[in-house]
């Protein structure tokens, strides 16, 4: 790690798109922008179909920690894998098993025998399949491409995830409107062969004989990952401030765009749309910065700005503002997460980076689908407004914290 980050020439910062000129990376990140676009389109649907049928913000929180549980239950396991595996096999069939789920669904739902359970446990079911899926994926990342552009390839892969999100919740919008849930389900499943069709055709070298612990033996030293790297336990607890209380509005977007800003399928998508628009922004930030800015500071002043535009969404009446805010609390977003998830792979050896990973998608994810049941029950008591609101200052309070208290974070 470089210990003056504006001691690095201008000449050796990868540009913001360098990944791309990899192959099998660039096969790889257009295959998740077709197969994230019909995943938000999904997200989008399920959301929208529970509360159709539910009528009740806590039953959206309920579905945030029927998707919780699995990550927080198998994350970790998924990493292990990762690290013991080839990590495109488990790619391949974890997207064949979701692609599967989602025609699944989109059939019930097509002829009309969906009921609540079905959507909390083929959400459980999902949830489950990513938790192998993730650690996998973004442990192969680093491999794709150029030690120096691993930001950037992280910042992309966020892009492909949140930009996705831009189209896909609009489409979701139209498709809905148009032909009614079911078709965003189809349409998500259709989606998984971008990547399959990326992950058969990339050409990578054949990994290396590689000594093996026992599977007990790599999951205790996974764990020790904790202890013996203080930074990844204070990334770790970073991402789980900002996932459990800065991010249960995407799943309590149905809600709000309901009972706050009274918009219908069309406007809801629009709002699931715009924080994916900053993470365009994102990108270029993270290319700006590569070099000048100690990644630490970049974590904590992206998460404070994500606190406080959570803190403004949540106040606003105003569909435009709202639309505005989400757009700085996407860039906030990806900042951070991409920002703490580069920190995570440089700081562990490569042959540790799927266990990372695994404790990455534990925090990050599960973290912020359980985050979703309270706030959703809070918002029973003192409207969706204000339980968004005290999430975004509970960031905020904790990144200004750390910034005072522990002036070393800003330097990692």
């Amino acid at each position: 790690m470089v210990s003056d980050p504006t001691a690095v020439s201008a000449a050796a910062r990868p540009a913001p798109f360098a990944p791309l000129r990899h192959r099998n990376f660039r096969l790889l990140w257009t295959g998740l922008v077709i197969s994230n676009a019909g995943g938000w389109m999904q997200f989008t649907a399920l959301g929208y179909l529970m509360d159709q049928l539910t009528r009740a913000p806590v039953f959206l929180g309920l579905l945030g920690l029927v998707q919780a549980v699995p990550r927080l239950l198998f994350a970790f396991l998924g990493g292990v894998l990762a690290d013991r595996a080839d990590r495109r096999q488990v790619l391949q069939v974890t997207n064949v098993v979701a692609m599967l789920s989602s025609a699944a669904l989109g059939l019930l739902t097509w002829l009309g025998l969906i009921q609540v359970w079905h959507l909390l446990l083929i959400a459980a079911f999902n949830s489950l399949v990513m938790s192998f899926d993730m650690p996998a994926r973004q442990s192969l990342t680093p491999s794709l491409v150029d030690d120096g552009e691993v930001l950037q390839a992280v910042t992309l892969n966020s892009l492909a995830f949140n930009g996705s999100s831009v189209f896909g919740p609009a489409l979701a919008g139209v498709v809905i409107s148009l032909v009614g849930t079911h078709g965003a389900f189809l349409l998500n499943a259709a989606s998984y062969l971008a990547v399959l069709w990326a992950l058969l055709v990339m050409r990578l070298p054949p990994a290396g004989p590689v000594e093996r612990l026992s599977l007990g033996e790599d999951i205790r030293e996974g764990l020790r990952l904790l202890l013996r790297h203080r930074v990844v336990g204070v990334l770790l607890g970073v991402v789980a401030v900002l996932s459990f209380f800065g991010r249960p509005y995407i799943r309590l977007m149905p809600a709000v765009a309901r009972e706050v800003l009274r918009v219908g399928p069309g406007g809801l998508g629009l709002l699931q749309a715009a924080p994916g628009a900053g993470t365009f922004l994102a990108v270029f930030v993270a290319g700006w910065s590569a070099g000048r800015v100690a990644h630490g500071r970049i974590l904590l002043g992206a998460a404070f700005a994500m606190g406080a535009m959570v803190t403004l969404f949540g106040l606003s009446t105003s569909f435009p503002l709202s639309v505005l805010l989400l757009v700085a609390v996407g860039l906030g977003q990806s900042v951070a997460m991409a920002t703490a998830n580069t920190l995570m792979q440089t700081t562990v050896a490569p042959g540790q980076r799927g266990r990372a990973m695994g404790l990455f998608g534990t925090v990050a994810f599960g973290m912020m689908a359980l985050g979703t049941l309270p706030a959703g029950a809070l918002a029973q008591w003192v409207g969706l407004s204000w339980s968004l609101a005290l999430g975004g200052v509970v960031v905020m309070v904790v990144a200004l914290l750390l910034a005072l208290a522990a002036p070393q974070v800003s330097r990692l």
